[in-house]
């Protein structure tokens, strides 16, 4: 559950909301929601009101604010977040739930984990200040409202995972997966610092310490101190004297957070030190050392081959197939390198060899673009399935997962479903039919599909009450085991017979609480899993002839994923604080047979108060006042921008910017001051509507330009301009294939004239990413047709670009062309809210020339750049021609991008930014250095 303005900007990648969408309006919450979730919007309003006076009673604060709350599944992925403005407080809940391998596994039920940790969130952060004049200003500045909380990423984070635990009994705080891992780390003298708690980025499990060892740190706070003396923190940031974290914290325990973490850290260590004192060796060998984050191995058929999906610490997703004989190439080479030391220098010491050699590397294949991989199930010894994601275009989804195929001889991806919501699968040896989980509406199902036919069908009834996972097929392929779990429950295995339709459940440890990863043996008499008890995960065997369940070990590591050779021994992931790496346990171990067994799969409380939450339901009763969504349910917000440009001028934007929640209709007005010598000031309105396949944008503008008072020299022209714009779109996407037309009108009144036109266009892109390499490509063609007082005229604009990587640098080439038959182009200036090159015919804007720098008919302009990683700054070299002429050059450093949420308060969406340094060359005027900095809201 990331919450970070960016971090969740970047999951929802603007999702395509225009779907039919309606709302529930109860007495605290509107709960938004498109048609497709339907039956867990319905639950989530019950459950809302619920979780809303249990916490109300547990923090004795609650929200004022009506919350709005968006229930949907833009990502096919279980997540969420909250945006803490006291003014539109916001929860997004994303309906898909967790996987029974994830951190958040151990929940009564997603609906109500996911909303009383975004409820939190929002009671916690949210709060208005007891400032009356800095409230006054949060109320309508939406931006000031977001980021006035200065709450280190930890605090937010791990507070509200104590509370869900703290009033469920379960959650991240009391789960044994996430404890074995953390006490791995803290064995190895890896937890993390103080200041690498909030981190986003860094080694293993890094962004998810803030969770983890959060909550840990804040509920030893309270066991140690007392909660009151936590909550009195959260009370004094909102004082009428405002403090940071650090002054209100240090204000009531005495002593920093950081000295304090470094205290609960040496406390932390100690226990997991003394509980590796009592473990008994583990008889287990290093097999494969991996690269940071590793899931899913699978072997082949024959044994010969391991495929596993890595992933870096750059991100880069790969599915790699290591061959699993020992590598005597690397080791000869070790050898060679050693001898070749010792030649060099008989004194000198050589390496000890490694533990193991790593395995050589058959297959690699990189993700395509960025869709991920995962879950790579062997077909025969060539062909692999795996999952990825699509993207739907049209509806409410933005990603669905799918499966695919890769053939590792011709290194062919073949995409085997569509829009399928499919997750974990198996596959028949004749890779005609899968068993899998499907999720859609927030239902998990577990289903038979016919890839030949493309039919789905489920083998049980749905329910939201009910989540699946893992379905695995026996060798002969007559059985079918998967894990499932109900409401309140822990995840059970179960047997199932295919033919008959009957199964059989797993014997589980007494007290289990984690189980996960189930894989059968080669002969299908047993099955191996991993499960959970008093915070350690073990690998279990169950013989299903005997019905005997055997623990093969003890605590001893963090484990994932057990996987029979043909030998009989054991891979499996051994977690480590660098991240998993593929550990062979020998065929001999033993292991303990278990008698305690749980008598069933419920789950108990770790916790039970007077503010537990009561059990987790989906609730099937209508509350509230249903309604279809209101597009005019408008929030406005003050939006403040600034723009210099060292070559024309500079301005300060005031807007009035207003969104409804989903961004269905944008409107913006406001007035732009010019702050050097008033070259440039005028005021404008903008309006945007998306609801529609077909988009449309409208503007209107009044603006006075006079060039002779720009910081650098140019034509001298007045240039008094009020008129409209209107455009028409209509976006087209295929996957990675993008196509829009378009159809735009404008009319200009300059006083003593006008200019009025009408234009088509089309702009077209694709791309093909494959991480380390990419390519792609976008064109923009335009024909105007327009006159004026006096004379009739039309003309072209034509720009071409290609992008991509190589050797993950970025690198792009562009051309652009503009052509006017009877009229004039205008080199030079910025793009504002009152000028820019869509609703300005006569503009070639380029930032670091001053507006009417010089005109023509004709503009031809090439450039190209290169940056040292994605999202960094651009190295840029640019020409300009006019009518044939070269009449400037510059190159540089620049940087532009747009910042959107997506949906939500209008003011944390629709950010322009546009910096950069370059050097200016040309014959007209003096080579110098020139600059820019800007960052407005724009339609």
């Amino acid at each position: 559950m990331k919450k970070s303005l960016i971090a969740a900007s970047l999951l929802l990648a603007t999702p395509t909301l225009a779907a039919d969408w309606q709302t529930i309006h109860t007495e605290h919450f509107n709960v938004h929601y498109s048609t497709e979730n339907a039956d867990y919007a319905k639950s989530t309003a019950v459950e809302l009101e619920i979780v809303r006076s249990k916490v109300l009673e547990q923090q004795n604060r609650a929200l004022d604010k009506v919350v709005d709350v968006v229930v949907f599944d833009p990502l096919n992925a279980p997540n969420g977040f909250a945006l803490p403005t006291s003014n539109n407080p916001l929860m997004a809940l994303f309906t898909t739930p967790p996987q029974s391998d994830t951190v958040v596994s151990n929940i009564s039920g997603w609906q109500q984990l996911l909303i009383l940790h975004e409820y939190i969130h929002l009671v916690h952060l949210a709060q208005p200040t007891r400032n009356t004049w800095q409230q006054k200003i949060r109320g309508v500045w939406d931006i000031y409202d977001l980021t006035y909380s200065d709450m280190p990423r930890w605090v937010a984070e791990g507070y509200a995972t104590l509370l869900e635990s703290k009033m469920t009994g379960r959650g991240r705080l009391f789960d044994n997966y996430t404890e074995s891992m953390l006490i791995e780390f803290a064995q190895q003298g890896a937890l993390p610092s103080y200041s690498q708690l909030s981190a986003t980025e860094g080694g293993f499990m890094a962004g998810s310490m803030a969770y983890l060892m959060g909550s840990r740190f804040l509920n030893w706070l309270e066991q140690t101190y007392s909660a009151q003396m936590l909550d009195a923190v959260w009370t004094r940031m909102q004082a009428v004297k405002k403090r940071d974290f650090n002054e209100a914290f240090t204000g009531i325990f005495g002593q920093s957070a950081a000295k304090l973490y470094g205290r609960f850290i040496a406390q932390y260590t100690y226990k997991a030190m003394a509980k590796e004192q009592l473990e008994p060796a583990l008889n287990s060998e290093l097999w494969l050392k991996l690269n940071l984050y590793a899931s899913n191995p699978a072997l082949s058929k024959d044994g010969s081959k391991l495929a596993i999906v890595e992933r870096d610490k750059d991100k880069k997703t790969k599915l790699i197939i290591y061959g699993t004989q020992e590598n005597t190439k690397a080791e000869e080479a070790f050898t060679k390198a050693q001898k070749a030391l010792l030649e060099n220098d008989a004194l000198d010491i050589p390496d000890n060899p490694p533990s193991v050699f790593k395995r050589e590397q058959k297959h690699v294949l990189n993700q395509i673009n960025r869709a991920g991989i995962a879950n790579p199930q062997w077909v025969n010894n060539n062909t692999l399935y795996f999952n990825a994601y699509t993207r739907e275009e049209t509806g409410i989804y933005n990603k669905v997962s799918d499966i695919f195929s890769y053939n590792t001889e011709t290194g062919n991806v073949e995409q085997l479903t569509k829009l399928a919501g499919l997750r974990r699968f198996t596959v028949t040896n004749n890779g005609e039919t899968l068993y899998a989980e499907q999720v859609r509406g927030g239902y998990s199902e577990l289903v038979k599909v016919d890839l030949a036919t493309q039919t789905i069908t489920p083998l049980f009834s749905k329910s939201l009450k009910t989540a699946y996972d893992y379905p695995t097929f026996s060798p002969d392929e007559t059985q079918l085991a998967y894990v499932s779990a109900n409401l309140n429950e822990n995840w059970q295995l179960y047997i199932q017979d295919i033919a008959n339709n009957t199964r059989q459940a797993v014997p589980m440890p007494n007290g289990y609480q984690y189980l996960s990863q189930p894989s059968f043996s080669k002969n299908g008499e047993k099955i191996y899993f991993v499960a959970g008890l008093k915070g350690s995960t073990d690998i279990y065997s169950y013989h299903i002839a005997s019905n005997t369940l055997t623990k093969l070990t003890q605590g001893q590591e963090a484990v994932a994923h057990p996987l029979e050779t043909s030998n009989g021994a054991l891979l499996y992931l051994s977690i480590t604080a660098d991240g998993p790496n593929v550990k062979q346990l020998p065929s001999t171990v033993e292991g303990e047979i278990i008698t305690d067994l749980a008598q069933d799969n419920s789950a108990p409380l770790l916790l039970v108060d007077q503010y537990t939450l009561p059990k987790a339901k989906i609730y099937n009763d209508n509350v509230g006042k249903q309604s279809s969504y209101d597009v005019l349910d408008q929030h406005a917000s003050l939006a403040l921008g600034a723009q210099y440009y060292s070559a024309a001028t500079s301005a300060l934007n005031i807007n009035i910017k207003s969104s409804d929640l989903l961004k269905q209709l944008d409107l913006q007005a406001g007035y732009s001051v010019d702050l050097n010598d008033d070259a440039l000031h005028g005021g404008y309105a903008q309006a945007k509507y998306n609801a529609l396949p077909i988009k449309l944008k409208l503007s209107v503008f009044d603006y006075d330009l006079n060039t002779a008072k720009q910081y650098q020299a140019s034509e001298n022209a007045e240039v008094p301009a009020r008129g409209g714009f209107a455009a028409l779109s209509y976006p087209i996407k295929y996957a990675a294939f993008s196509l829009t037309p378009e159809l735009a009108f404008n009319y200009t009144d300059y006083k003593q004239d006008y200019n009025k036109w009408a234009r088509i266009g089309i702009t077209q892109s694709w791309q093909y990413d494959r991480q380390a390499f990419a390519i792609g490509q976008s064109v923009n063609a335009q024909y105007y047709d327009g006159s004026s007082k006096n004379i009739n005229w039309d003309g072209y604009d034509l720009a071409a670009n290609v992008f991509g990587k190589a050797f993950d640098v970025p690198l792009y080439i562009n051309f652009t062309q503009k052509q006017r038959d009877n009229s004039s182009l205008a080199l030079g200036g910025f793009s504002s809210n009152l000028i820019s090159e869509q609703q300005n015919s006569e503009f070639v804007l380029s930032s670091e020339l001053p507006f009417y720098s010089t005109t023509a008919e004709r503009y031809m302009g090439y450039g190209g750049g290169f940056s040292f990683k994605e999202g960094m700054p651009w190295l840029y070299y640019k020409q300009h021609q006019v009518d044939d002429a070269v009449y400037a050059q510059s190159y540089g450093l620049k940087y532009q991008g747009n910042f959107s949420f997506g949906l939500g308060p209008a003011g944390v969406n629709d950010l322009t930014f546009n910096m950069g340094l370059s050097r200016v060359e040309g014959d007209s005027f003096e080579d110098e250095m020139r600059g820019w900095f800007s960052f407005y809201y724009s339609l």
